[in-house]
């Protein structure tokens, strides 16, 4: 008989007691969790102006590893929006400007200067987050694109840290599967996403299996 229960919970992680759950479908619940969960990250950096010592390379790498707080019910990935336009649209792209220059002394820019050009939901998941320290006279203007992707893709989607074990004190098909999150959600809605997500795959496999049976029979 196959059994969850909550184990513990609060705002980063979650722990679940799975009893009579095969290894290997444990096992993919926590890959789908580490790789096929929806999160939003900067995919596109529009560099409008940039006189700091961090070269434009450096400076759009740090800035597109930033996690942040994503909001996949209004947001869809840009594959699944029929907008075709490079840079996304309000459907499939949270659009945000980071400005910021050193007058008199050096200063350094943080993830909260990133500003959203629209009313969104979608930030990084810390305001304290350096990006780059800029000295007087020094300045960036950059336009960013937080889209939804998945950990597959790059890690900078990764929606958390996932492990599987086995209870100090529990039976031989009892194992505990602990979810941290990133950030970018709570950890029991990737709990939830990372099901849907090997719901999702194994009735993609059912209508291939049905597909290859159906040409089989004809032949």
């Amino acid at each position: 008989m196959i059994s969850v229960k909550l184990l513990e919970e609060d705002n980063k992680s979650i722990r679940i007691l799975l009893s009579g759950v095969p290894l290997a479908v444990a096992n993919a619940i926590r890959r789908m969790a580490i790789n096929e969960v929806p999160t939003m990250a900067i995919e596109e950096v529009l560099i409008i102006e940039n006189s700091s010592s961090m070269p434009n390379d450096v400076l759009v790498h740090r800035i597109s590893l930033i996690p942040f707080i994503s909001d996949i019910d209004r947001y869809v990935p840009p594959e699944e929006c029929g907008c075709g336009k490079r840079l996304g649209c309000e459907r499939c792209a949270a659009r945000f400007v980071l400005r910021a220059e050193a007058k008199d002394e050096p200063i350094t820019v943080y993830s909260g200067d990133i500003v959203p050009e629209e009313e969104t939901t979608v930030k990084p998941v810390s305001p304290r987050i350096p990006i780059v320290k800029l000295s007087p006279g020094q300045k960036i203007e950059l336009e960013l694109y937080v889209r939804v992707g998945r950990g597959r893709q790059h890690a900078k989607w990764q929606a958390a840290i996932a492990t599987l074990y086995e209870p100090e004190a529990g039976g031989g098909d009892e194992r505990i599967l602990y979810i941290e999150s990133i950030g970018f959600l709570p950890p029991r809605r990737i709990l939830v996403e990372a099901a849907k997500a090997l719901e999702k795959k194994a009735a993609e496999l059912e209508a291939l299996f049905q597909e290859a049976l159906q040409q089989g029979s004809t032949k």
